[in-house]
C-alpha cells in the first residue's frame, strides 16, 4: 500500500508540473518531493545518474525529472515555478539575467567544446565556415548555437550579419530537416546526432574551431523557490557522487545515458569525449557569462547598455559546504 501511495503521489505530481501546471508549486506541498527542469542532453548526465543510482533518494529527497527540451524551456518552467531546479548552459542564464529575474546559479556540474555542431547536406556548397556567406542557418535562438554560429562566422573572417538565421524548434527536426531553403544548421546534441541521422547519406558535419566552452548549470530561485538551502545541499552531494561514480564507471555511466535518451551505443560512444563532468563554481563563469552579454550588447539581442553583475546570479553558499574546493568565484 505505502508503495502504490508512493507510486501515485510522483504521478500525479509529474501530470500536474507537465501537462496542467499554471501556478507556484513548492517542495513543502508535497514534502520531500523535488521537480526538478531536466534537459534533454548529454549534459544532464549527472542528473541522469544520481536518479538512476538512487543519490537523491539516498539524502532523503523525491526527486521526479520534468524533461525539457532545451536548457532555457527548464529556465523558463523555473521562472514559472512550475519546477524548483532547473539545468541550463549559461546562454539562456544570461539572456533572462537582463530581465532581472530572481534566480541564481548553485553550481556547474557539466561542461563542452564541442557539444554545438555545424551540420550541412552534400551539395549545399558549403564545405567550411567560410562559405556561409549568403546562406541561410537554422538555429534556435537564443541558445549556444547562436553564439557559436557567430563566433565561427568572425573567426572566419565574415561579417555574421551576411549569414541568415532561421528559428528552429528542435521538437520539429523531421520537418526541418526536408526543409531545402535552410543551407545549414548549428545545433545541440543530442539535436545534431538526430538530425544526421535523418538526412543519412546526405549529411556533412563541418568542422568548426573550439572558440567556446558551454557550461550546464543548476539553478534555483532566489527568493520563493520553495525548497531550502538544506535540501539545496542534498541536491548537489547527489550531484557530486553522480560526478564521481561518471569517472570511476563511464561505461554504466554513458548506458544510463542512452536509456534517458533513447539513443544507439555508437553514438553515445562516440559523443562521450565530448564532455567534461565536475561539479564547480569557477570565476571563469562569471567571465563566459560577460563575454556572451557583450556579444548580446553588441549584436543587440537585447536592450542593454552593459552586462549586469554576475555576482547577483551566483549563490556560492550550498557547494561551499558540500566541496569547499570547487567554489573558485570572488565575491
Amino acid at each position: 500500500m505505502q508503495l502504490y501511495n508512493t507510486v501515485l503521489r510522483r504521478f500525479l505530481l509529474h501530470f500536474l508540473l507537465v501537462c496542467a501546471s499554471t501556478g507556484p508549486l513548492s517542495a513543502g506541498a508535497w514534502g520531500a518531493t523535488i521537480a526538478v527542469g531536466v534537459a534533454n542532453s548529454p549534459l544532464s548526465t549527472p542528473i541522469f545518474v544520481a536518479e538512476k543510482q538512487g543519490y537523491f533518494q539516498d539524502e532523503g529527497l523525491d526527486v521526479v525529472m520534468v524533461e525539457c527540451p532545451t536548457g532555457g524551456a527548464c529556465l523558463k518552467q523555473l521562472l514559472e515555478s512550475k519546477v524548483q531546479f532547473a539545468t541550463a548552459s549559461d546562454l539562456p542564464i544570461m539572456f533572462r539575467s537582463f530581465e532581472a529575474v530572481p534566480f541564481k546559479v548553485l553550481a556547474t556540474f557539466a561542461t563542452s567544446s564541442q557539444d554545438i555542431k555545424l551540420v550541412t547536406r552534400t551539395g549545399s556548397g558549403v564545405k567550411s565556415s567560410a562559405d556561409l556567406k549568403g546562406k541561410q542557418v537554422a538555429l534556435v535562438r537564443g541558445s549556444s548555437g547562436q553564439y557559436v554560429l557567430d563566433l565561427t562566422v568572425l573567426a572566419a573572417g565574415l561579417d555574421p550579419r551576411t549569414v541568415t538565421t532561421v528559428d528552429l524548434d528542435v521538437n520539429r527536426l523531421p520537418q526541418a530537416a526536408v526543409n531545402r531553403q535552410v543551407d545549414a544548421f548549428a545545433l545541440f546534441q543530442p539535436g545534431a546526432n538526430q538530425l544526421v541521422k535523418l538526412l543519412g547519406a546526405d549529411a556533412v558535419v563541418v568542422k568548426i574551431p573550439h572558440l567556446y566552452t558551454l557550461t550546464f548549470n543548476l539553478i534555483v530561485l532566489r527568493d520563493k523557490s520553495g525548497v531550502s538551502e538544506d535540501e539545496q545541499r542534498k541536491v548537489l552531494r547527489a550531484l557530486e557522487r553522480a560526478v564521481d561514480f561518471i569517472k570511476a564507471e563511464p561505461a554504466v555511466s554513458m548506458g544510463i545515458l542512452r536509456e534517458h535518451l533513447k539513443m544507439d551505443a555508437s553514438d553515445v560512444a562516440a559523443l562521450w569525449p565530448d564532455y567534461r563532468f565536475a561539479l564547480t563554481l569557477s570565476q571563469s563563469l562569471i567571465a563566459t557569462l560577460e563575454s556572451t552579454a557583450r556579444w548580446a550588447i553588441q549584436e543587440q539581442l537585447v536592450k542593454a547598455a552593459a552586462p549586469p553583475n554576475y555576482l547577483d546570479f551566483i549563490d556560492v553558499r550550498p557547494l561551499k559546504r558540500v566541496r569547499p574546493s570547487a567554489v573558485t568565484v570572488v565575491k
